[in-house]
């Protein structure tokens, strides 16, 4: 069982011995500006510290104004220009994973899945091309309804690194389905969770236990899986000691 938490890259550094504290790994937030600024050489110190510390790591990529299933053929390039980057920092990182947002949602896009599947499948090919067979490429469910974008997607690279994140949070504030109407159907897929709770009207990130979500019926789920990663975003400073005990309690 592997459980990490969300740090954003710019506390990693200020926070390494309290991290190693936690003997909890880390998922790596890199922003679209800290992106910008962040250096190879930079990236590679940081790599060789967490690792000198024995502290796992995951990159969270950023999604702020990126789609990769966009109509706009330069926001398509931009988009996975900073996705390819995002995988080359985490090689120098040694990261097991990099966490991608999909974006897909029925409004902006219209309704048409087909629209949004064709610029992603040209987007994602040149991110696993980057990352090769490591480190694993997940996308999360946010806006998604139901399942079908992703499973299209999973069905066209079926043979590739292309992996699901299964978001609890996201799932609470926007699936028309129950649970069993997502996770049977993307069971092979699944290589993550962020566990996170929330009462259905916000994205509030908060600790298992304190919102709406069907953690029982998850617990049930994860009995018959192994090798998931699970990861912890708490937003803030103060839900996160309670984020952490409560999904080592949850997943014990």
């Amino acid at each position: 069982m592997l459980v990490f938490t969300n740090v954003p890259y710019r506390m990693v550094e200020p926070n390494i011995k309290r991290i190693l504290s936690l003997e909890i790994g880390i998922e790596i937030y890199i922003d679209n500006n800290a992106l910008e600024g962040l250096g190879k050489n930079e990236a590679s110190e940081l790599g060789k510290r967490l690792q000198g510390y024995g502290i796992l790591c995951t990159v969270h990529a950023p999604y702020m104004d990126l789609s990769p299933g966009g109509f706009d053929r330069t926001i398509r390039t931009i988009t996975r220009d900073k996705l390819k980057r995002s995988v080359e920092m985490a090689h120098l990182l040694h990261a097991k994973g990099v966490v991608c947002h999909p974006g897909y949602d029925k409004w902006r896009f219209d309704g048409n899945e087909r629209l949004w599947l064709d610029g992603s499948i040209e987007t994602w090919t040149e991110v696993i091309g980057e990352a090769k067979e490591s480190p694993l490429i997940m996308v999360e469910n946010v806006f998604e309804e139901n399942p079908s974008t992703l499973t299209a997607l999973f069905e066209y690279f079926k043979e590739k690194n292309l992996w699901f994140c299964f978001d609890s949070g996201h799932f609470n504030l926007f699936s028309t389905l129950p649970l069993d109407g997502w996770l049977p159907p993307l069971k092979d897929r699944i290589k993550e969770m962020h566990l996170h709770d929330n009462h259905g009207t916000s994205d509030e990130h908060l600790p298992i236990g304190r919102g709406t979500f069907p953690f029982r019926e998850l617990k049930a789920f994860l009995k018959h899986t192994t090798g998931i990663l699970y990861t912890v975003e708490p937003h803030g400073e103060p839900s996160a000691e309670e984020s952490i005990k409560n999904i080592m309690e949850f997943l014990s």
